[in-house]
């Protein structure tokens, strides 16, 4: 790292004068700190613990299991030509962290080809199949997103040797060659269909029972002037932005970010569903869309965003790209070069700011991690030793290290002044 000079207030008595006037400060993105190379990367999973082509990884959406993180694989353990599993991360990234793998018995149909993977705030959560037919028809069309619980004691635990259909929860089999899942809570979900070239809603409504096969309460909505484009083995990954309610897609065949509106569009008429029996299976117009970034990209897959930033992740060239999606148009901020080409096909940004992917061929999972800004001193936690280092360095009375300065500059201006201890203060009291 290169030296960095930091100017400092020339009295206390300037310092006091910002706390009288300073009533609202803008609140630092930890996504700012990669850009500038501030990070590590760090090997957390391997073959060893479960990971067979990895595709997705989402973390648990109850705060009592956040830093639960599941990756779902397009393969298993077993050696069979199809059936994907999953690996959960307990306590990811901490010193406690262990893992399971899982596989239902009945993977080879609801997870064929598993290509990604959502969760839901009621405890569910679904993925989608990159495959034709689940059931292996050379002329079918027969598979779409599965609904599956959370639950570890019903998660592949339940009728595993039958007679009904293991542990899912519902499936309707509307999208051949889905590449990409996100929640809209409940059982709501949105697919990239690439096989349709489009993006498709679903409504699970009322799960059957646990293995059942009733799926005649499900509704599909087909928005089919949102036009994506699959490349063929790779998946587009999706997600919402919680602040403007838009979907953002990684339309990786078309080498581009897009985004649209969920609640626009309306029903203009019926389709017929394959090879089953729906409450209803519309096709949308007037949907509202638009192309959020079409340059500079090769094969965008991984894609999540963070606290208004929007991160993808490249197959081709192994960048991460950050977005500003709070300016219009959005701002590309910079990328995070971490050379894995070829690899990574999911991205997701844990509770504390972490960088999560998964390496597909490699059978591996990274995080990237970042300085804990506001820990003066290092020590890994946020107190008032941190405060105080901070105020006596502004008077005057002391010098900090170079590591130090940096993890004091909370709001990446280049000046070390009052704005950093109240931010300092700030993360102390919370």
């Amino acid at each position: 790292m290169n030296k960095i000079f930091y100017q400092r207030p020339i009295t206390l008595f300037k310092a006091l004068s910002f706390l009288v006037i300073v009533s609202f400060i803008q609140s630092q993105n930890i996504i700012d700190a990669y850009l500038i190379g501030n990070y590590t990367t760090t090997l957390m999973g391997t073959q060893a613990q479960g990971l067979i082509l990895p595709r997705d990884l989402d973390f648990h959406k109850d705060v009592e299991r956040q830093n639960e993180l599941w990756v779902i694989n397009e393969n298993n353990l077993d050696g069979g030509s199809h059936g994907g599993s999953t690996v959960t991360y307990y306590d990811a990234g901490q010193e406690t962290q262990w893992t399971e793998y899982r596989k239902d018995s009945y993977s080879g149909h609801f997870m064929h080809t598993a290509s990604a993977i959502a969760m839901s705030e009621n405890g569910t959560f679904g993925n989608t199949l990159d495959c034709q037919d689940a059931n292996n028809n050379s002329d079918g069309y027969f598979t779409g997103p599965v609904l599956w619980d959370s639950d570890t004691s019903v998660y592949a635990r339940v009728n595993q040797n039958g007679p009904l259909l293991g542990s899912h929860l519902d499936m309707i089999h509307q999208t051949p060659y889905g590449e990409g899942i996100a929640s809209a809570g409940e059982n709501v979900y949105w697919v990239f269909d690439g096989f349709h070239n489009a993006i498709v809603k679903y409504d699970f409504v009322q799960p059957h029972i646990v293995g059942g096969d009733d799926h005649s309460d499900g509704k599909v909505w087909r928005h089919s002037e949102v036009v994506v484009q699959r490349s063929p083995g790779l998946s587009s990954h999706m997600e919402f932005d919680p602040a403007s309610g838009w979907l953002y897609i990684a339309d990786t065949g078309n080498e581009r970010i897009i985004k649209m509106d969920p609640n626009s569009g309306t029903v203009t008429g019926n389709l017929n569903p394959y090879g089953e029996t729906l409450a209803g299976y519309y096709n949308m117009s007037g949907t509202d869309w638009d192309v959020v970034a079409d340059t500079g990209l090769i094969k965008p897959t991984g894609l999540d965003i963070y606290d208004g930033k929007l991160l993808i992740s490249d197959y081709s060239n192994g960048d991460i790209i950050v977005y500003d999606i709070t300016q219009d148009p959005v701002v590309e901020l910079g990328r995070i070069e971490t050379g894995i080409t070829n690899q990574i096909m999911g991205l997701k940004v844990g509770p504390e700011g972490e960088i999560w992917f998964v390496c597909h061929t490699a059978h591996e999972l990274y995080q990237l991690t970042t300085l804990l800004m506001g820990d003066v001193n290092g020590d890994g936690s946020y107190t008032t030793i941190d405060v105080i280092l901070c105020v006596q360095y502004i008077m005057g009375l002391i010098d900090l290290e170079e590591d130090e300065i940096y993890r004091s500059d909370l709001n990446f201006d280049g000046k070390i002044n009052l704005f950093d201890v109240l931010h300092i203060v700030d993360v102390v009291a919370n």
